[in-house]
């Protein structure tokens, strides 16, 4: 199904491990609950789609994917490649992100409202605007990632590398002093 026209479609609850989606017009579909382990949505433009309570996992390859004003609410994604994924404006309250890279994904003004983000390379990424308030972020490496004008109110930062010195002051405002650590 690579470079399809699957615009508008319903297809929440979908089993769709293992499918070819690269470059895939997706714009708008509705993929609520919809299993996409170890597919290959590289390119694939998601913009606007809605994929609460979806799966990603099993080396899906996200690379490029465009999910932006796309609801992620609860949506899972373990062991993904989202190398320059486009998250901008995406709804991602409550996912759970791990094991996976986001090097150079644009995630400005993303809503990470209590998102779980752990063991990820994160580097070159832009979360200028994103919110992040209640989220946790464990072993994360965000080395050289825009994080202007993020939202941390009761964020935990465990481990997490990348964040330069001028910035740890300005984020330890922002929260509670035992949940910031930085390594």
């Amino acid at each position: 199904m690579s470079n399809a026209t699957l615009a508008g479609a319903n297809l929440s609850h979908a089993v769709l491990s293992r499918a070819n989606l690269s470059n895939a017009n997706l714009v708008c579909a509705i993929l609520i609950e919809t299993t996409f382990d170890g597919a290959d949505l590289c390119n694939a433009d998601l913009t606007g789609a809605k994929l609460s309570l979806s799966r990603f996992g099993d080396q899906a390859d996200l690379c490029g994917a465009k999910f932006s004003d796309a609801n992620l609410a609860e949506a899972q994604f373990s062991h993904a490649n989202l190398v320059s994924a486009d998250f901008r404006r995406s709804v991602l309250i409550g996912a759970v992100i791990e094991q996976s890279t986001l090097d150079n994904a644009d995630l400005a003004h993303a809503n990470l409202h209590r998102a779980t983000l752990i063991s990820l390379s994160m580097r070159g990424s832009n979360l200028y605007g994103a919110n992040l308030s209640q989220a946790t972020l464990d072993q994360v490496d965000l080395q050289d990632a825009n994080l202007g004008g993020i939202n941390v109110s009761s964020t935990t930062f465990t481990n997490v590398s990348g964040i330069p010195r001028e910035m740890e002051k300005e984020l330890g405002q922002q929260m509670s002093q035992q949940s910031f650590q930085t390594s």
